[in-house]
């Protein structure tokens, strides 16, 4: 369990969502976060550490975006900071409140994506870009996701990923017809 070894010293005026209305661009915000990622590495193929990590230039752009805190033991992740609409999109409170573990958090059809995407970005320590849909009845929840990996330092064993995510629902035809 991730608990509050961070210390909450670390974290403190690290990410604040704006209030009220915010008009995301989705499409673009994986993009937008990919690129912010990169631009705080200190070079090609390395990840960023947080120390030198620029959240202060994005701290009202939270509405789709999220950080989780993690070891090697994904199921130990948890959420350190998100965004309003990610928030309402997996019906979570407005803010984050307690270091609990994900699998207890999130609707059960995107756990498997989550633990995939921290996976891989920790072992791969490089971008984990996802896009695909999970099927509803006459519905089709299409979505973007990226999970990127920032260490908290060089000699720590625990992660933050900094990613985006948003989903939209469209109706399903049936391919099989009347």
């Amino acid at each position: 369990m991730i608990g509050t070894g961070l210390g909450a010293w670390m974290m403190k005026d690290l990410v604040i969502a704006p209030k009220g209305v915010q008009t995301p661009k989705d499409r673009r915000d994986v993009r937008r976060t990919v690129e912010h990622w990169l631009r705080n590495a200190p070079g090609e193929d390395q990840v960023p550490l947080l120390a030198s990590f620029d959240f202060a230039s994005i701290r009202g752009d939270w509405s789709q975006r999220f950080l989780i805190c993690t070891d090697q033991e994904v199921e130990n992740a948890a959420f350190v900071a998100y965004g309003g609409e990610f928030a309402r999109l997996l019906d979570l409170p407005e803010t984050v409140t307690a270091a609990t573990p994900l699998n207890q958090q999130i609707p059960e059809r995107y756990r498997p994506l989550f633990a995939e995407g921290c996976s891989n970005a920790l072992s791969k320590q490089i971008p984990a870009r996802f896009t695909g849909s999970f099927e509803h009845y006459f519905t089709a929840e299409l979505f973007r996701a990226v999970f990127l990996p920032i260490r908290l330092h060089a000699s720590w064993s625990k992660w933050l990923i900094f990613g985006s995510f948003n989903c939209r629902t469209v109706l399903s035809t049936d391919n099989k017809g009347l």
